[in-house]
């Protein structure tokens, strides 16, 4: 079929499409799409982002992940596995791949679209059909046709829609992302929180059992002497009452310690029986003691702390998204142009071959819902609230942020002091059981006080113990919220 015939289907549509195309080019060039641009640095202007800065900055911690400033191997080998097999960050991951595919097919909805069709069928028409006036009109006979088509059709991108709805699918893959960044950053504060808690209530186990001990030696050591004469019964039931107290306080322990395990299995992507022997998970039943609390005092606030935080990243992506679907609904009622062809065979199946089963069609096709009785209007409102809505949660989320960053470097501040604090008193405790030992030594101290004394020096260790672990937890939260985590 020669293609400068001009009955030719395709020089047809040249003709009807290249002046079209030509008168919209102007209109075309502007009507751009709208991409909404980030609001974060118009909001940085408005609101003060400074935090107290530290005077000895971490300038290590931008080289290697924040957690590996605790020193702890096990927990570093934890947080490898949890990354890679924890289930709610399998599914974060599979909710970007799915925005990556539905921004990929936003963009491609303003190219042409093909389709091929093929149609086999039996039709006759009614008699009411052929002969509408009653003129013994004699029926058609019996049809059997087949149609083979191939049509063409291209929405142009009149007014940016297309692209709008382009940029509002490429804000809902930020949106997912940020919501991936979050679920890594949630994942590896919690698994550190939990592995510390974990560490901690092993160490206050241990501490507990020593207190047991002494307090049986105690008791033992009182009955005697009321056995003798030399001490009130009274004393010995207080002993009893401690001793009791004592066997409580470690059954709680211990099921402190299960829990905690339970939660790192679960963080980690495994079932409770991980914890057994054999299990990947089976050496954190060994006691340990807790991570290395880092030397620094404070740590330094990042300039660009409110970019590094997946909430703001989110709340931003979201406001952007939202700001793209008000201009689709101000721009729904607008005409919708596209440029359609189809070109095809419909005949018998003896005659499909011939040149009067050929049938095309090409030319533009225009459609402008002029009357919706109110929906566009609504459909506006709609929009522009969900903007104002979600203008209104970013504002937040950045004040909240900033909030976050305060509170957290103050309370590590303060744990950390009092980590230092606790420190001290567990020396003076130990001076103190330490001469109360040599005083008992030389006779000048009955065993009752240097039982005492060791009971202190113990307590002072567990506080100290758990002075660290908050302290620690106070560490995680910080670089939480300074968005010190690592993809």
């Amino acid at each position: 079929m020669s293609t400068t015939n001009p009955k030719n289907p395709m020089t047809l549509m040249r003709r009807a499409g290249a002046p079209l195309l030509l008168a919209l080019a102007a209109l075309l060039g502007g009507c751009a799409s709208v991409a909404p641009v980030s609001q974060l640095p118009a909001l940085q202007a408005r609101h003060d982002t400074r935090l107290p800065a530290a005077p000895a900055a971490a300038s290590t911690q931008a080289a290697r992940a924040w957690w590996q400033e605790l020193q702890d191997p096990v927990l570093d080998r934890l947080l490898v596995q949890a990354q890679a097999r924890n289930l709610d960050l399998k599914a974060a991951l599979a909710s970007v791949q799915e925005a990556r595919s539905l921004a990929g097919l936003a963009r491609r909805e303003g190219l042409p679209q093909g389709s091929l069709g093929l149609t086999a069928q039996v039709s006759r028409a009614s008699q009411a059909e052929v002969d509408p006036y009653r003129q013994s009109q004699p029926r058609v006979p019996e049809q059997r046709l087949i149609g083979l088509s191939q049509s063409l059709g291209w929405e142009l991108d009149l007014f940016g829609r297309v692209g709008t709805a382009q940029a509002v699918a490429e804000r809902e893959l930020d949106l997912a992302q940020a919501d991936l960044h979050g679920a890594q950053a949630l994942l590896q504060a919690e698994l550190v929180q939990r592995y510390t808690q974990l560490r901690a209530a092993q160490q206050g186990e241990i501490l507990a059992g020593r207190q047991l001990a002494l307090a049986q030696t105690k008791l033992a050591q009182l009955e005697a002497r009321t056995a003798a004469g030399l001490a009130d019964a009274r004393e010995q039931r207080a002993a009893e009452a401690e001793l009791a107290q004592r066997r409580a306080a470690q059954g709680a322990i211990a099921a402190q310690i299960r829990q905690q395990l339970a939660a790192i299995a679960l963080l980690c992507g495994e079932a409770p029986a991980a914890l057994e022997a054999g299990g990947s998970l089976a050496g954190l039943r060994e006691p340990q003691a807790l991570p290395a609390l880092p030397e620094q005092q404070s740590l330094q606030v990042p300039e660009d702390l409110l970019q590094r935080l997946p909430q703001v990243a989110r709340a931003d992506a979201a406001l952007r998204a939202s700001l793209g679907q008000q201009v689709l609904a101000e721009r729904a009622h607008l005409p919708r142009l596209s440029l359609a062809a189809t070109i095809g065979l419909n005949e018998g199946a003896s005659r499909l071959g011939k040149s009067g089963a050929l049938r095309y069609a090409a030319g533009p096709a225009l459609q402008w819902d002029w009357l919706d009785a109110g929906r566009r209007q609504a459909r506006e409102a709609a929009a522009k609230a969900g903007s104002e809505r979600a203008w209104a949660q970013f504002e937040q989320s950045v004040l909240q942020a900033l909030a976050d960053g305060e509170s957290a470097l103050r309370g590590w501040q303060a744990q950390y002091l009092g980590w230092q604090e606790a420190q001290q008193a567990l020396r003076a405790a130990a001076e103190a059981a330490r001469y109360a030992a040599e005083r008992q030594a030389l006779g000048l101290e009955p065993p009752l006080s240097a039982l005492g004394s060791e009971s202190q020096r113990l307590a002072a260790e567990q506080a100290s113990t758990e002075q660290q672990a908050l302290a620690l937890q106070a560490y995680v939260q910080v670089q939480l919220a300074l968005g010190a985590w690592r993809p």
